[in-house]
């Protein structure tokens, strides 16, 4: 089926060169209006492999779907159509089994990654060694984590090329941060937002210009970090805070919820 004459201003889709065609379908991200455009015709649905990201709402599939690993095969298709997938973000429940083949799928050309662990259907892999998988993405630059179980370390060698890590209402142990961040030297931002955690604290990171930290708990929590770019530091939920390097400091914010505070 070819794009014909749709009957406005006398235009005729098929005169709109292919570039301009690709530039603007490379707008849409949700896979609801990508799925949507695939069907209008062979040229638009050719266009596929050429879309930057994909985004799969909270709502993208039914429950029915979930359920019955329609959801897990339809994600696979698409993250399999689209050949040069930069950025891959899923909100809606999947099976953390699968995530290994997505990601080796498109590791040449992933650059953003971002998951919603709390959607994921099997909520009990979320905690093993499946993220361990985000090593096979080397050209890695953002990766950010909603709900992750981290008592553990993933396995993820050296993320050279990442530059944002965020985790967001994750329960983790404090070696498992030290040792993440460590996993990815040149970042140059760091948000672990709503995250519950207790004890000693370090992070050591030369590149570091932005860092969020807010975490939960009893305010047992201490806080060593080595950043020498620092521009701007926010902090919440612990005891005792150790900066070393932060001389060109611009912005900071300090709040505590109980406990004795030193900085």
């Amino acid at each position: 089926m070819e794009c014909d004459d749709w009957g406005v201003g006398g235009g005729d889709m098929n005169a709109v060169p292919d570039g301009v065609v690709q530039h603007i379908l490379s707008m849409l991200s949700n896979v609801r209006d990508v799925a949507a455009c695939a069907c209008v015709c062979r040229r638009w649905r050719d266009c596929v492999p050429y879309l930057p990201a994909l985004f799969f709402p909270r709502n993208a599939f039914d429950a029915a779907a979930v359920g019955g690993g329609a959801a897990d095969e339809a994600i696979g298709r698409m993250v399999a159509a689209v050949s040069r997938l930069r950025e891959l973000v899923i909100y809606c429940p999947f099976s953390m089994a699968r995530l290994p083949a997505w990601l080796a799928m498109r590791s040449a050309s992933l650059r953003v990654l971002e998951l919603r662990m709390d959607a994921a259907a099997d909520k009990e892999a979320a905690g093993g060694g499946h993220l361990d998988c985000v090593a096979l993405a080397t050209g890695l630059e953002e990766l950010r984590l909603w709900g992750v179980l981290m008592t553990n370390a993933p396995a993820w060698g050296r993320l050279q090329h990442l530059r944002v890590l965020e985790i967001v209402g994750a329960p983790l142990r404090d070696t498992a941060i030290t040792e993440t961040v460590a996993a990815c030297p040149n970042l140059t931002d760091l948000s672990l937002l709503g995250c519950d955690c207790s004890g000693d604290v370090s992070i050591q990171l030369s590149m570091l210009q932005r860092c969020r930290l807010d975490f939960l708990g009893g305010g047992n929590c201490s806080l060593l970090l080595s950043a020498p770019r620092l521009e701007s530091l926010e902090a919440q939920g612990f005891t005792w805070i150790s900066l070393r390097g932060g001389h060109n400091l611009r912005r900071l914010s300090i709040a505590k919820s109980t406990g004795a505070e030193g900085v």
